[in-house]
């Protein structure tokens, strides 16, 4: 992968780079195994350049090493540099123990093959296995960095045990070794759910991501997930849903907001 940039004042190139938001172990192997090109000629980091100029990053060839598996991928939106997907339930988004070849990551990977996408699987948001809908994934390392310092609006919907109104959950979630569940902890992570019942959803507004962070939050004030395994009873279905994602393109600059139907 590359990216053009239009330069609009005089500067050092190591400036701009670091601006862009490319960190020091990045820029090491775009010198090792990539290339800056200055009006398409090779330059390097301690050269200037100037209003007017084009400045060209040539990103490394990622190696992708995960097995390729043919998946039918709803790809709902795709650019250069980023994939949104309408997940299905019942697939993990990632190898796991029992799990390795079955995944979402997988699919992808056969997608990247068949278009010459050179590149590892960044997902920018992962869904739980049960959880469905948008996923955003990054076609290159860097793009991903980018996004992990982008704000995302992620909006979420399930039926819930009892009945709730509207309010916000503010509790730290904590990780506990060797375990898949989640605890409210005070040595947790800050994490903060909004949520408002809307005809017969429930729907949730994230400001932050951590894993289980819906199911723990609304386990937290007695109101569990319809079915949840885990921080419930397992009674009835499970419909968690990523309903929609909004942010602003890390490269275009672009509003980008994508919501299902229905």
């Amino acid at each position: 992968m590359e990216i053009s940039y239009f330069i609009i004042k005089d500067e050092p190139v190591k400036h701009y780079i670091e601006r862009i938001g490319m960190n020091h172990r990045l820029l090491k192997d775009i010198k090792l195994k990539g290339d800056i090109l200055l009006n398409h000629q090779h330059i390097t980091i301690r050269s200037k350049i100037h209003k007017g100029d084009l400045l060209t990053i040539v990103f490394p060839k990622e190696v992708n090493h995960l097995m390729p598996i043919e998946m039918d991928l709803h790809i709902v939106y795709e650019d250069d540099y980023l994939l949104v997907i309408d997940k299905q339930a019942g697939i993990c988004s990632i190898p796991v123990n029992h799990h390795q070849n079955d995944t979402l990551a997988n699919g992808l990977s056969d997608y990247y093959s068949k278009h010459h996408i050179d590149s590892q699987i960044h997902l920018v948001n992962r869904l739980d296995k049960e959880t469905k809908g948008l996923m955003i994934v990054a076609k290159s390392r860097y793009v991903h960095d980018l996004m992990n310092h982008t704000h995302i609006e992620r909006i979420y919907r399930a039926h819930v045990a009892g009945e709730v109104d509207a309010g916000t959950v503010n509790l730290p979630i904590l990780s506990v070794d060797h375990s898949m569940k989640r605890i409210i902890s005070d040595q947790g992570k800050p994490s903060i759910t909004h949520y408002k019942k809307m005809g017969e959803y429930v729907y949730f507004k994230l400001e932050t991501g951590r894993t289980h962070q819906i199911r723990v939050h609304m386990a937290s004030i007695g109101h569990p997930l319809i079915g949840d395994p885990l921080y419930g009873d397992g009674q009835g279905e499970f419909d968690l849903e990523s309903r929609s994602v909004s942010f602003i393109h890390p490269i275009t600059h672009q509003m980008i907001s994508l919501s299902k139907k229905g």
